[in-house]
Parts: structure tokens; C-alpha cells; sequence
């Protein structure tokens, strides 16, 4: 934590607007002001909405390592360097307590943590003393809490993802993260003991509850209702927290909030989320196809950052990136040759196939996509196989939408799953293929408890299978949480 402290006293001072591009939001000017006078003005008090953004878009965090970590842990990509400071620790599975990304991811979100629990505390304060009554509305000061909330819940679950043993394991009993609720003003406030995975979970799912009740239907742009938090950004995220919780029932009731219950399964209330015809298109300028819930955005003048964008991993043209494994029975193998999500991969001179998913390796503007719409999709589709025990046609039709968008000719019929284990093992093969450098399929494994599977990197070495029960199933904490935070144990 002292890294963290170092940073977050000074925060707590500061609008939350450094490194954040303000066209997301209503722009005000970049300036330091005291925490008294930062809730004098709505401009002030956006800003620092502006700069929980800000926060969560860290290089270090959703920015782009994080789903990057969530990739190269498992058997799809193989790395052109082995060059440490390129996720190859990660990738080989060699991370310790003070590695560097197991450190820096932890910094970086309770870095956002923390802001975000500065901001919910002076903007409640304010609001219950009666001093916004003149400068924001009761629906921007739910909203506002709202965004603040949500994105706490996304910091939380993505914590557990790396440093937690899934839900299943125990049914939350294990060793979770420190939760902290409270803003940190000083560095006398490092200690506090690990709550359970069962705890952090149940405080996500408050904090989604709490935000969903509060939050806009939409905004007025394609670009806010992508970039900002409305409320389907949060049932969406809702069914994702609950698959991991394997609790299917609550999986398929929030997906009912806003999937028809028919072809093509559009949005049935707030932003009209639907599949986009082309897959490719999700992935190029402007990013904000009615399928892209909740992204990440970046411009030429506001980056994650050198050797942390997307495209730095995934570019054929960065000497640093990760190219996919194309032997018999690899994910790659497995597509048709005629799927728009293997056609747009591209290849280097030596004949690799890449991502083309995130190919502005110069400028690094590619969004960094958090959730999308076909994921509900997909979420619901084995939610109502899992809590039935059998295979329904809506799951196959649900299933299938995903599917045909980009291979038209790959349709399932019912009769083509004989088991509901049939249709799981189909489900997560789509996902690993749909989602394919967004972070996905490492989650996949660890909500499921299965092995993550071994794989050949060449001249980069064999990588044995980790299983579930493995020490090194989850990252360490970091010694430096260990070193300061007095209450704090291994997690292994």
C-alpha cells in the first residue's frame, strides 16, 4: 500500500481530471484545487466524475493490461519477446510477490478505489448538509453516485479475478482482498485484514443493486452511452458477476431486464443494445456500435500509454505483442475458415496470425471493450442450461445469434447437444473465440474451476497446466501490500 499512498493523500486535494480526457464529459480546465472548493461547481464535481474514469483507464489497469494478463495466462497466444516487462511472467506463469504487473495492477486499482471513495464521501456529505441544492439535481447527484458505485464493483470483481480462488471454490469461503469503502486520507488507514471472496462478492453485488436504482436509462450519444455508465452497463455487468457466482437463476433475471426474448434479441429498455451485423466493425473507429456496452476510449492526445495498450500486445507491428497458437486442436484450428473472426486476423512476414481486432499500434486509439453486449448473450444462453440442467431452444437460438453473425452457415439445432455438458463445452469454445484478446478466457477457466491448459511456445518454451488446486492458480499479493498493511496475509 505505500505505493499507493504515496499518490492517494494527494488526491484526495486534487480534481480527479490528470490524464483524462474531458470530451467524454463536459470539459472543464485541468487544475488543482482544494478538496473544500471541489464541490462548489458542477463543473468541478464532473470533473472529478471525469477523473473516476480516468482512474479505471490507468495503462496498468483497464487501460489495457488486464485484459491482456487475462489472455496470455491461458493457451491462446504465444509472445514474440521475453521481455519481462511484457507479461511474460504472466504468460509463463513465473509471477511473484513482487513482480511487476502483480504489483502494479493492485496499485492501480485501489489507486481507483480509493478515488472513487473520495469522491462518494464528499459528494454524500455535501448533498446530505444541503450545500449542492443549487448546483446539481437530485437525478445528477443519483447519477453520479451511480457511476461511482458501478465502477467500484468493477474494481472489486477484477481483483478477485486475479488474486482470489473463483467463488466455486468453497462457495466464497476463501481468502479474498482487503475492502475498502472508506476513503484513505492518510497512510495510518493501511491496515485492514482480507475479507472472504464470499464477502467482496456480496459487496459488488450492493454496490450494483444500489447503482442500478439510481441510474440513467441513456444519454444522447452513441459515444456517452458507450463510454459512460447507464443502467444497462450495470444488469450487463450484473449477469457477468452473477455467472462467476454461479448463481443461475440470478443470471437469468437480470439478462430478462433487457434481452428479448426472441431473434435477433435486441435491448428491450434503455440503450437499444443489439448484435452488430459485422463483427469487425465492433473494433473500428467510432467504437460505438449499439453492441459495445462499456468501453474504455482513447485519442491520439489521450493513450494508456507505451507498453500498455491494447495494440501493443496484439499488433503485428510492436515488437512486444502475442501472436496465436495455430497447431491441430488450438483455438484457431477450431474456426471455420469462413468465420469474419478468424478472416479479420492478419499476419506478419513470417506467416503469424495476429488480433485484428486492435491493429492502431502508432496511436494506440483503439477503445479497450469492458463488456459487450453479445456476453449477455451468451450469459443468459448457459444461465437457463444450468439452472434447467437441460438444453432449451432459446439457449441455442441465444447461442446461435452469436455464432451465425460471424459464420452464417454454423447454426446448432437442438439435436446437435445430447447433454447439457455438450452445449457447455460448445458455449465456452464460442466464447474463447468471440472474445479472443479481451479478456475473457482466463476469467472462463477460474469461474469454472477448470485447468488452465498447458501450451508449446516454441522458442519461448512449454508452459505446463496449472490446475485449479495450484499455488499458482491466482497471482500472490503483492509484497508491498504485505509489507504495510499489517493485517494483511499470502493467499496462497
Amino acid at each position: 500500500m505505500k505505493n499507493i499512498i504515496k499518490g492517494l493523500i494527494a488526491v484526495v486535494l486534487v480534481l480527479f481530471i490528470i490524464g483524462c480526457s474531458t470530451e467524454y464529459l463536459d470539459p472543464v480546465p485541468k487544475t488543482s484545487l482544494s478538496d473544500l472548493t471541489v464541490f462548489d461547481t458542477k463543473d468541478r464535481i464532473v470533473a472529478q466524475v471525469n477523473g473516476l474514469y480516468a482512474f479505471m483507464k490507468s495503462g496498468a489497469f483497464l487501460g489495457g493490461r488486464f485484459f491482456v494478463y487475462n489472455d496470455v495466462r491461458c493457451e491462446n497466444f504465444i509472445p514474440k519477446s521475453s521481455n519481462l516487462v511484457t507479461n511474460f511472467a504472466t504468460w509463463n506463469h513465473s509471477v511473484v510477490s513482487s513482480t511487476n504487473e502483480v504489483q502494479n495492477l493492485w496499485s492501480a486499482i485501489y489507486a481507483a478505489v480509493n478515488a472513487i471513495n473520495v469522491f462518494l464521501d464528499g459528494l454524500t456529505t455535501r448533498w446530505d448538509e444541503g450545500k449542492l441544492n443549487e448546483i446539481i439535481t437530485e437525478a445528477e447527484y443519483n447519477q453520479y453516485k451511480s457511476e461511482a458505485f458501478t465502477l467500484r464493483a468493477i474494481c472489486y470483481f477484477s481483483l478477485l479475478q486475479m488474486y482470489s480462488k473463483p467463488y466455486n471454490q468453497g462457495n466464497g469461503i476463501n481468502q479474498g482482498v482487503p475492502l475498502r469503502l472508506k476513503a484513505m486520507k492518510s497512510s495510518g488507514e493501511n491496515d485492514l485484514a482480507p475479507s472472504t471472496v464470499a464477502e467482496v462478492y456480496a459487496q459488488i453485488m450492493d454496490d450494483l443493486n444500489n447503482a442500478e436504482s439510481l441510474a440513467i436509462a441513456n444519454y444522447t450519444t452513441d459515444l456517452l452511452n458507450t463510454t459512460r455508465i447507464h443502467k444497462n452497463t450495470i444488469i450487463a455487468l450484473k449477469t457477468r458477476v452473477l455467472l462467476h457466482m454461479h448463481n443461475w437463476p440470478g443470471v437469468v433475471g437480470e439478462s430478462a431486464k433487457i434481452v428479448s426474448s426472441s431473434a435477433p434479441f435486441k435491448a428491450t429498455s434503455g440503450v437499444q443494445h443489439e448484435l452488430n451485423p459485422s463483427y469487425s466493425d465492433i473494433f473500428a473507429p467510432p467504437y460505438t456500435s449499439k453492441e459495445s456496452i462499456f468501453s474504455m476510449p482513447f485519442t491520439t492526445t489521450n493513450t494508456p500509454g507505451t507498453q500498455n495498450g491494447l495494440p501493443h500486445y496484439y499488433s503485428p507491428a510492436s515488437s512486444e505483442s502475442y501472436y496465436l497458437v495455430t497447431a491441430a486442436g488450438s483455438t484457431f484450428d477450431s474456426m471455420h475458415p469462413s468465420d469474419a473472426r478468424k478472416t479479420m486476423l492478419v499476419t506478419d512476414a513470417q506467416g503469424r496470425y495476429f488480433l485484428g481486432k486492435f491493429l492502431d499500434f502508432t496511436n494506440l486509439t483503439n477503445y479497450a471493450p469492458v463488456i459487450r453486449y453479445a456476453e449477455v448473450l451468451l450469459n443468459r444462453a448457459e444461465a437457463l442450461v444450468r439452472s434447467g440442467s437441460a438444453v432449451t431452444q432459446e439457449a441455442v437460438d441465444l447461442l446461435n445469434a452469436v455464432r451465425t453473425r460471424s459464420y452464417a452457415s454454423g447454426a446448432y439445432v437442438l439435436a446437435d447437444f445430447a447433454t447439457p455438458d455438450d452445449f457447455y463445452n460448445a458455449i465456452l469454445l464460442e466464447r474463447n473465440i468471440e472474445f479472443l484478446g479481451e479478456g475473457i478466457r482466463n476469467m472462463d477457466c477460474m469461474r469454472l474451476s477448470l485447468t488452465i491448459p498447458a501450451k508449446d511456445g516454441g522458442s519461448m518454451g512449454t508452459v505446463d497446466a496449472i490446475a485449479p488446486g495450484s499455488a499458482t492458480y491466482i497471482w500472490p499479493v503483492p509484497v508491498n501490500e504485505l509489507n504495510f498493511n499489517k493485517l494483511m496475509t499470502p493467499n496462497n
